[in-house]
């Protein structure tokens, strides 16, 4: 199998997810794990989580990527949002990677957005934040792009237990607490919406005020 892996020089600050790209773990199969989930809800998205051989390798993350848009229900979706803690790093070859993979495949014409989480584009160089920060990506709403990191603090949790597991085991086990993940999301969905909605409404209102003017006692929006 011939796999692409660009070797590009590094144009933001020396990230450890890039230095350590192909860091060898002794006597472990696996070094750790990428995945990738809905930016707002959380929800593993199919075929999105891959194990680590030497590090976190950008190979391993095209192959979620586009195992993710494969099996994901993509009907009427105008474009994808990605964020991902290097992005500035991750993006730049991303089109010649899928393109010269033999395992890679993305829609043709589908546009791909890049961006970085709150939390982490801070660590970076100051032109990344004006052009990664999802506070300025257009249409992608008010989210902070860091919600995986919600993800891993249970998956941290089994974490030990998983070292010492057969191959098999590990995957039914890790397969076993995404698949509760996802399910808790998908009952309690809209509970969470109508508590987020009762929260949400009376700062709308206090909002509007602030955009009206006073008119004999009631509000109207200024000419």
């Amino acid at each position: 199998m011939t796999v692409l892996n660009h070797a590009q020089p590094i144009t933001c600050n020396e990230h450890r997810a890039v230095l350590d790209k192909s860091k060898c773990h002794k006597g472990c199969d696996i070094s750790g794990v990428g995945a990738l989930a809905c930016l707002r809800h959380g929800c593993y998205t199919p075929g999105g989580f891959v194990n680590f051989q030497k590090g976190e390798r950008q190979m391993n993350m095209d192959y979620a990527l586009c195992e993710s848009i494969k099996h994901s229900n993509m009907d009427g979706i105008p474009g994808v949002i990605l964020a991902y803690d290097i992005n500035c790093q991750y993006s730049i070859n991303l089109s010649r990677r899928i393109a010269a993979g033999p395992f890679l495949d993305f829609p043709a014409g589908l546009p791909l957005l890049p961006a970085i989480g709150l939390f982490h584009v801070h660590g970076h160089q100051d032109q990344c934040y004006a052009r990664y920060a999802p506070t300025f990506v257009q249409g992608i709403g008010k989210v902070d792009g860091e919600i995986l990191e919600t993800n891993w603090s249970v998956l941290n949790g089994i974490s030990p237990m998983t070292r010492t597991m057969t191959l098999a085991h590990r995957t039914e086990v890790m397969d076993a607490h995404i698949a509760d993940n996802n399910w808790k999301k998908m009952v309690n969905m809209g509970k969470i919406n109508e508590i987020y909605t009762a929260l949400a409404h009376p700062q709308h209102l206090k909002f509007q005020r602030h955009l009206c003017v006073p008119n004999g006692g009631k509000y109207a929006k200024p000419a």
